[in-house]
């Protein structure tokens, strides 16, 4: 009897202690998946917002470096008599109507000049009931920043219109002389609602805890603690909220400094919460989901591991049945996990690909002061031929208007061009295989990268006359083109770093399309090789040039994802992509390294 008894105490025993290691292991796995989770859409959040600020980070030296605003702010300091006032007048339309056709042109809310002393003389809203023209904006920070040489950067809600908005000032010249600041101001209103995470919340705080960019409307211009005297009168006097008196959030508990993931408290509710510090605006954007949606993952799992134990003890006495429905649980329970692993795998894959694209278009953002150089320079030979065949018209030459008319035609046919290949570069792919001639490839990476060519003074050796050119591989036409447009971009990034190059030395890259002959499998393969005179590969750093996030730029160049991605989507296409240096290829001292992409000839 009392064997029994202990039998049965033992038995108990183990079942609870069963029990207890079943709910932690259930709980350390229920909250790796959610901070892992968590990471992946910060880490996606934060790409977005960089993409969105760097995409208009080059106006303010593009109409800072314009001449006809460098002679309208060089007559601001000087006194204008009366006979000039009308032509003063017609500079002023003139200048507000370029800032306006900047402004719309590139997506921007607003561009402004101002004079040293911090008022408004020229603006792209110059017609609207709120125009900034003779508004003095002399106490926002990126003024004074802009006024010590450095790019200002700074988001606020704006003194006039009260939109919330991120703000770029630069300096402008002349001869050396600094006689004004342009600010170009980006609305931050409409970006947000691209920026959904699933069931996870969001917010962007500056670092004083102020939230300004959040997924729930309740929580904008709050603090997430409670402010000081000090901090109420910093942001007070940079008017960066208006006239906001900023309040903070009930019942929340968190540490403001910590990066790494923490158990919060917001308005009364408990939260898991990773941070991560946008160094390029020195914002803190702040990733959390809720602990309920955790809770109850292992409530319902612990409720079906103590049903199990339940059903162990009644059914003791009959064996064989419990067996045969203990089976029949753990196949239910296993066809669950394979849907689970099924639905967590594609997830991954998507993500994947949005990492794919997200590298894309950063690749791109690096490329737009180049590219819009292209386009710009189009645009104002449009401009002066339109203007001429308007005055040719009046005079009744119809023959100037008609070449007038083709030159702009042939202009649009250029532009239209450019804007095709980057639209064909940056549209998604999930993997279709089709011939690609190498040759077309090679000139359409070419055609995007060609303004950075040209801005680094790099001469591209390529002939489409080359062996091979006029071959075809099966690949996925976007992903190969990614490929080189990674591969010319980080050639023509080593030659400019090689600081050792003789200056009256030519730099260079070229391209060559041919077989590969070190191939000794069945089917064939085609290759490129990229290979420059720049600064070369160390030693060291070799072996880890393919693996994610190992970058040895600087972290505002780049984020280390470039030649990861390239790597996988060759593997992805059956194929290759090694990296030499051309000392180690030649076995003499040729300076520089060779990337050589190979991929399934098509025959």
């Amino acid at each position: 009897m009392k064997s029994n008894r202990l039998a049965l105490f033992l038995l108990f025993l183990l079942m609870i202690l069963a029990l207890a290691s079943t709910y932690f292991l259930v709980k350390e796995n229920a909250k790796g998946k959610l901070q892992q989770n968590i990471s992946i859409q910060l880490q996606q959040l934060v790409n977005e917002l960089e993409i969105i600020l760097e995409r208009h980070a080059y106006l303010p030296a593009l109409v800072a470096d314009d001449q006809a605003v460098i002679d309208f702010m060089s007559l601001q300091e000087a006194p204008s008599s009366t006979e000039d006032d009308e032509s003063d007048e017609a500079q002023l339309s003139r200048i507000n109507a370029y800032l306006e056709l900047v402004s719309n042109t590139s997506g921007a809310s607003s561009a402004f000049l101002m004079r040293l002393d911090g008022t408004t003389v020229a603006s792209s809203n110059w017609f609207s009931p709120h125009s900034f023209i003779g508004k003095n904006f002399a106490f926002r920070p990126y003024f004074q920043t802009a006024k010590q040489n450095i790019l200002g950067r700074y988001y606020g809600i704006g003194a006039v219109s009260g939109e919330r908005g991120y703000f770029f000032a630069r300096a402008i010249h002349s001869h050396e002389k600094m006689i004004g600041v342009v600010v170009v101001k980006i609305a931050m209103d409409d970006v947000e609602f691209t920026w959904g995470v699933g069931s996870m919340e969001f917010m962007v705080t500056d670092k004083q805890g102020v939230i300004f960019l959040s997924s729930q409307d309740r929580w904008k211009l709050r603090s997430l603690l409670p402010l000081s005297r000090e901090k109420n009168q910093h942001i007070s006097a940079s008017r960066r909220y208006a006239q906001r008196h900023i309040q903070a959030l009930d019942k929340t508990m968190l540490k403001l400094d910590q990066q790494d993931f923490q158990s919060i408290r917001l308005e009364n509710k408990n939260y898991e919460m990773l941070t991560k510090n946008m160094i390029l605006a020195d914002w803190d954007v702040r990733v959390f989901a809720s602990h309920s949606n955790m809770k109850q993952a292992i409530s319902t799992v612990m409720l079906v591991g103590s049903l199990l134990i339940l059903l162990l003890m009644a059914l003791a006495a009959v064996l064989w049945r419990g067996q045969q429905q203990r089976k029949k649980y753990q196949l239910q329970i296993t066809e669950q996990l394979e849907e689970k692993v099924a639905k967590r795998t594609k997830a991954l894959k998507q993500s994947q690909e949005d990492l794919i694209q997200a590298a894309k278009m950063a690749a791109l953002g690096q490329l737009s002061a180049g590219i819009t150089h292209e386009i710009n320079n189009p645009l104002t030979a449009i401009r002066a031929y339109a203007d001429n065949a308007q005055q040719f018209l009046q005079k009744d030459r119809l023959d100037m208007v008609e070449s007038n008319l083709k030159e702009i035609t042939s202009l649009t046919e250029s532009m239209a061009a450019i804007t095709k290949q980057l639209k064909s570069f940056s549209r998604k792919s999930k993997g279709q295989f089709t011939p690609v001639l190498l040759g077309q490839a090679i000139n359409n990476a070419l055609a995007i990268v060609n303004p950075k060519l040209l801005s680094s003074a790099v001469v591209c050796h390529w002939s489409v006359q080359d062996h091979g050119a006029n071959k075809s591989v099966l690949a996925d036409e976007v992903w190969l083109g990614q490929i080189l447009v990674n591969l010319l971009t980080n050639a023509i990034s080593a030659t400019q770093n090689n600081a050792s190059k003789d200056k009256a030395q030519e730099i260079w890259i070229s391209i060559k399309a041919k077989a590969d002959d070190s191939q000794l499998s069945d089917g064939s393969q085609l290759c490129i090789q990229v290979k420059d005179n720049g600064i070369g590969i160390d030693d060291s750093t070799l072996p880890h040039i393919f693996e994610p996030f190992f970058t040895t730029k600087p972290s505002s160049k780049g984020l280390g994802l470039g030649l990861s991605i390239s790597f996988n989507l060759a593997k992805d296409m059956n194929g290759s992509l090694i990296a030499q240096n051309n000392s180690a290829i030649n076995n003499n001292n040729e300076a520089g390294a060779s990337f050589m992409l190979c991929l399934p000839e098509v025959h």
